[in-house]
């Protein structure tokens, strides 16, 4: 019969514990490390899931719309930009600290004068935009005059905008919709050239008259959306 000594069963019985010990340790720390990991798949998930949506819409109140008109070279055309709610069925309320507003007014007198002849009104997009976005759609109601859209995929301000025009009917509101290939890349009122459109990149929205014609303006826009359409 074999026996051990009792320094040996100690011996053991440490080596035993030490590697019990250790394996707990072990499991501990990779616990540790996928938590985190796991937290991330999910936020990628969950960023992932947003991309994929087929609307995005811009909420009108949120935005902060700027105008720039030919004040910047010289003329002496004047714009503003004021909000309502459509429910108000009023474009005088012109309450633009409320959120519920829905309905973006851009007006003011377009003057040919001191060589000028063009008045603007844009706004920034922070958010990301789907990467599945091919159509641009919104509603417009005009005064009969030809304005254009402006996009950029970029933050500045003096730099070249994707441009399309399009007609308004005088007091009527109608819907209008775009392509990538609507828009043609322009600066300083000339065609350039520039990367192919893609809606994914835009950075800015706005509107832009430039018809050659003096005298009151006025564009009332609301429910811009970038949609994936077949």
């Amino acid at each position: 019969m074999m026996t051990h000594s009792p320094n040996l069963v100690k011996r053991l019985s440490h080596a035993l514990l030490s590697a019990f010990a250790f394996a707990i340790i072990i499991n501990f720390s990779m616990s540790i490390l996928i938590m985190p990991l796991n937290h991330q798949a999910i936020a990628q998930q969950f960023a992932d899931n947003q991309s994929q949506s087929n609307t995005h819409s811009l909420i009108i109140a949120t935005l902060d719309w700027r105008t720039i008109n030919d004040t910047v070279m010289g003329g002496i055309s004047a714009s503003q930009v004021t909000l309502y709610n459509s429910t108000d069925n009023s474009a005088d309320s012109n309450d633009n600290n409320s959120a519920n507003n829905n309905v973006a007014r851009f007006y003011g007198n377009l003057s040919l004068e001191q060589n000028g002849g063009f008045a603007s009104t844009r706004a920034s997009i922070s958010e990301p935009l789907a990467k599945n976005i091919n159509m641009i759609r919104l509603q417009v109601k005009g005064d009969g005059r030809d304005y254009q859209l402006r996009l950029r995929t970029d933050n500045q301000w003096d730099s070249y905008a994707y441009s399309a025009s399009f007609s308004t009917q005088k007091d009527s509101w109608i819907n209008i919709e775009f392509r990538p290939n609507d828009f043609t890349a322009v600066y300083r009122g000339r065609r350039v050239n520039a990367p192919e459109l893609n809606f994914e990149n835009v950075k800015q929205l706005g509107f832009l008259l430039a018809d050659k014609q003096a005298g009151t303006f006025e564009l009332s826009f609301k429910d811009i959306n970038f949609i994936f359409a077949d």
